[in-house]
């Protein structure tokens, strides 16, 4: 198996990220959230596929969460309707990849299967089915099963915020950058486990930090990281 990584780019990630170990808090956990926290947190992973600017606003401007809340959302029997809705919400957002028209649009489309889903047992009780996977593949897997629109990133970053996940990285754009500008060349499609893996072990592990706060730190503080390198 090649490695991407070298000796010498990961002691240079390491030096950029220890002075951050302390300075970055985790997200609350899972069972600390209410319903509606947990739903717009789910709703927000495929808001933020391709821009992450309008899924950021979903989750955490109160009128917009209201607009998208459980509540809000099961008036809505039709599938149909709850689509056409969610569809406009993303538009007002300006979200990427929905398409002019409801019908073509498969984020809206996934939102609907999420929000019925979750809605089934509650999304607490939906996450409490997760919390229960023997294994961080097991429920990186469960969720991508289960969900709609969730791939590597979504599945991983849903896991890191609520506390689900250590041993993982949701490798999006920001971090892959940071890899650049330290001359790591990689496609995040083909290899995203072999680096998810090698960061952890020759940059968090050292530094004595999990993989999740690793990828909290790469992504928050991802401006001034740039500004170093």
């Amino acid at each position: 198996m090649p490695t991407f990584l070298s000796r010498a780019q990961a002691s240079r990630l390491r030096k950029i990220v220890r002075p951050y170990r302390n300075k970055i808090a985790l997200g609350k956990s899972w069972n600390l959230r209410s319903d509606n926290d947990l739903w717009i947190k789910v709703l927000g992973q495929i808001a933020v596929v391709g821009r992450a600017e309008p899924g950021e606003r979903l989750q955490h401007d109160p009128k917009i969460k209201r607009s998208v809340s459980i509540e809000r959302l099961k008036r809505f029997h039709s599938d149909v309707r709850l689509q056409q809705y969610l569809h406009g919400v993303f538009v007002r957002l300006g979200v990427r990849y929905v398409g002019r028209h409801w019908r073509n649009d498969r984020k809206a489309a996934a939102g609907v299967a999420n929000f019925r889903q979750l809605a089934k047992d509650g999304p607490k009780k939906f996450f409490e089915q997760i919390a229960k996977c023997k294994t961080e593949a097991e429920k990186i897997e469960a969720l991508q099963r289960r969900l709609k629109f969730y791939g590597n990133k979504s599945a991983r970053d849903t896991l890191i915020d609520l506390r689900l996940a250590e041993n993982c990285m949701a490798l999006d754009t920001r971090i892959f950058g940071v890899l650049k500008k330290v001359g790591v060349r990689v496609s995040p499609d083909d290899i995203y486990e072999q680096v998810e893996r090698e960061l952890i072990k020759k940059v968090a592990t050292p530094l004595g930090i999990s993989g999740a706060l690793l990828d909290r730190i790469l992504f928050q503080k991802y401006t001034k990281i740039l500004e170093q390198t």
